[in-house]
């Protein structure tokens, strides 16, 4: 077993609770509960989650460059000084759009929309394809050729066996129009996408960033779906979109908001005040997967007040529109 952190326990560590050793205040959304862990905790890390081979020959070099892109990216981060709001250099400010490029695309959400966009889109046109029963060109002796491989295979070829080709593609047809099955990516399919992360890093290295500072008494809080983006619009909402505000906060005092939109290679320093920092904190809560993260217990518990669990989506869904002979997907 080979653990695949989808955020960096060097990350979290920002925010120990300073009364607790080693512990973090995390509320656990589906079981809208407050716990303490540490920041090896297993919330924070998916088994084999980003693998490129099979059983065998497992193969975990993605694990090898996001710890890469870890440890140059936290480096940075700390170095970032809003006392005197000095520019970062060309290498840090590289470090840093790479570090948020990799925290978007890793973790459970990205992948679980990535699933459903897949899905939704495959399942669109294999039904467009495949409209009528006369347009399934199966046999049930073509099927039978099939060799069993496990144990459900053997148990569905015997059952075809006694059926008839009109019952076959029958049966075809209606499971592929229901909802019965899921289609989504392998773990290498996933675990390509990081190898994609320059042109991401690249495009977020272009653009201005505003660093928010927290006053001194509060702090912002984190989750384990750290970096998002919020848009005005429900289309285009990916990392680079010009509709979108990417949000991450980088350390419990300081939170970087990045506009696509704009093309200059700035950053600008701007102190919130305590109301503005909530805000921000709860959009924090509203885009995390399971965990939401404060540097103090009674911030958890004030943030977190009368948040609705029970109607939460750990993930946006996939809305399909078509305009004549247009079809879009979007994550909504």
């Amino acid at each position: 077993m080979a653990k695949h952190h989808i955020v960096q326990a060097k990350y979290l560590a920002q925010w120990q609770s300073s009364d607790i050793k080693n512990q973090l205040n995390i509320y656990f959304i589906p079981e809208n509960k407050f716990i303490e862990r540490g920041t090896g905790w297993r919330g924070f890390w998916r088994k084999d989650f980003n693998v490129f081979d099979g059983e065998k020959d497992k193969f975990y070099l993605p694990e090898n460059v996001t710890a890469l892109i870890d440890s140059k990216g936290i480096e940075s981060i700390r170095k970032i000084d809003y006392s005197n709001q000095k520019q970062l250099s060309g290498e840090e400010r590289s470090c840093v759009a790479f570090y948020v490029a990799l925290q978007y695309i890793r973790t459970p959400r990205y992948r679980d929309e990535t699933n459903k966009f897949m899905e939704a889109t495959i399942k669109y046109f294999m039904r467009q394809d495949i409209s009528s029963l006369d347009k399934i060109k199966i046999s049930k002796d073509e099927v039978l050729k099939h060799n069993p491989t496990n144990k459900r295979e053997k148990e569905a070829l015997e059952k075809i066996s006694a059926m008839s080709d009109e019952e076959i593609k029958k049966q075809t047809f209606e499971f592929l129009h229901g909802d019965d099955y899921k289609i989504y990516l392998t773990n290498a399919g996933h675990s390509k996408g990081i190898f994609k992360i320059d042109r991401l890093a690249k495009g977020l290295f272009e653009v201005q960033w505003l660093f928010l500072i927290a006053p001194s008494g509060t702090t912002f809080a984190t989750s384990d779906n750290p970096c998002f983006t919020l848009s005005s619009t429900k289309i285009r909402n990916g990392l680079l979109s010009p509709n979108v505000i990417v949000f991450f906060p980088l350390r419990p005092d300081l939170c970087i908001a990045i506009k696509p939109k704009i093309k200059s290679k700035t950053e600008h320093f701007l102190k919130l005040d305590r109301k503005k920092v909530k805000e921000i904190n709860q959009l924090i809560l509203a885009n995390s997967y399971e965990c939401f993260v404060a540097k103090d217990k009674k911030q958890l518990e004030n943030l977190t007040k009368n948040f609705d669990y029970k109607n939460y989506r750990k993930s946006r869904d996939v809305a399909v529109s078509q305009f004549g002979n247009y079809v879009m997907f979007n994550v909504e």
